[in-house]
């Protein structure tokens, strides 16, 4: 009977998630970057990014209210996440999230996502120097999930729900804002908690206006997964859809290694296929990286992701999961 219900939860889990990938989605190469407020699409953190940004089964900690909202309940308790990166063409993007677990009640967070494009001068319609400008994107983001099923079970053999609203404002000479939503689901555990699946689309509504030209942000829909191959390899898939895009795939793998009770080395690596039709001449598809935990609470991270010509991206991140574990009731049937 449990390996009966184990297939059956799969497979509905399966189902919900195809069922709920829009078809129209399927944008040629031509519409890439016909969307405003790209840097949504930029990955946050470290892990995840030298993962190939397979990631949207796997979050566990802060930096999931950027990839799956319903991951937030990965947290054991409570979460600090912070990101830089000097990005291409002398930009950057800073990323900062906080998380907490509240148990039977599900989880909760809020983020702030900051992409800095310099100092840019300006011009007129002769081409002279004007005052210079200085232009940038900002997201802000809180994010609830809760278990939405199995409430007589364990946490880990229940569904979960996440939503986000977003505030994402834009710069350039002019400025703009709107709002914007996630929603995110996340499987339980099956096949003796080894496997896991994730669906999320992030962006689902929005539009700003530019020099009275007005588009939506960039949807993505996200289905992914992430298996637990031994007790020290992990490994994540995910499909990804852009609405101006095509469907791309990403896989990842991360090799944890414990020299002592306290310490614990990861090495990782991924793929992607986002590129792989682009004018970006060079090594564009693949990433690495490595973190380093301390005793659970503390983990630094860094990730390399090169793109080709256009140069290579270092990513560092640090995340502060506090050790207090939250107490989730399985309940009795009948009660």
């Amino acid at each position: 009977m449990k390996k009966r219900y184990t297939a059956l939860s799969l497979l509905t889990s399966l189902m919900l998630a195809l069922a709920i990938m829009p078809s129209e989605l399927n944008a040629s190469s031509s519409d890439t970057g016909t969307k405003t407020g790209q840097f949504l699409k930029i990955a946050s953190g470290a892990r995840a990014s030298a993962m190939g940004e397979a990631y949207t089964a796997a979050s566990e900690d802060a930096f999931a209210l950027d990839w799956n909202p319903a991951s937030v309940t990965s947290v054991r308790y409570k979460s600090i996440a912070m990101m830089h990166s000097m990005y291409l063409a002398d930009t950057s993007l800073s990323y900062f999230g906080y998380a907490e677990n509240t148990g039977d009640m599900g989880a909760w967070g809020f983020s702030a996502k900051y992409m800095n494009y310099g100092s840019i001068e300006g011009t007129d319609e002769h081409g002279e120097l004007t005052s210079s400008f200085k232009p940038y994107d900002l997201m802000l983001s809180i994010a609830f999930s809760c278990y939405i099923t199995g409430f007589n079970k364990d946490p880990e053999e229940r569904f979960i729900m996440g939503a986000a609203g977003k505030f994402v404002s834009s710069r350039i000479d002019d400025m703009d804002s709107t709002i914007s939503a996630d929603i995110g689901i996340l499987s339980p555990w099956f096949f003796n908690r080894t496997f896991r699946l994730a669906f999320a689309g992030q962006n689902m509504i929005g539009s700003m206006r530019f020099d009275k030209q007005e588009n939506d942000l960039p949807m993505v829909l996200r289905f992914g997964s992430i298996t637990k191959a031994t007790e020290y390899l992990i490994i994540t898939a995910d499909a990804i859809q852009y609405d101006d895009y095509d469907t791309f795939y990403a896989a990842g793998a991360e090799l944890n290694i414990s020299p002592s009770q306290d310490l614990m080395i990861s090495l990782r690596g991924g793929i992607n296929t986002r590129n792989k039709d682009s004018s970006v001449k060079g090594s564009n598809n693949f990433s690495m990286g490595a973190g380093i935990k301390f005793g659970d609470v503390y983990s630094f991270d860094y990730a390399f992701s090169p793109f080709g010509d256009l140069g290579d991206v270092h990513r560092f991140s640090l995340s502060v999961n506090f050790k207090k574990p939250v107490i989730i009731k399985k309940r009795r049937r009948g009660t």
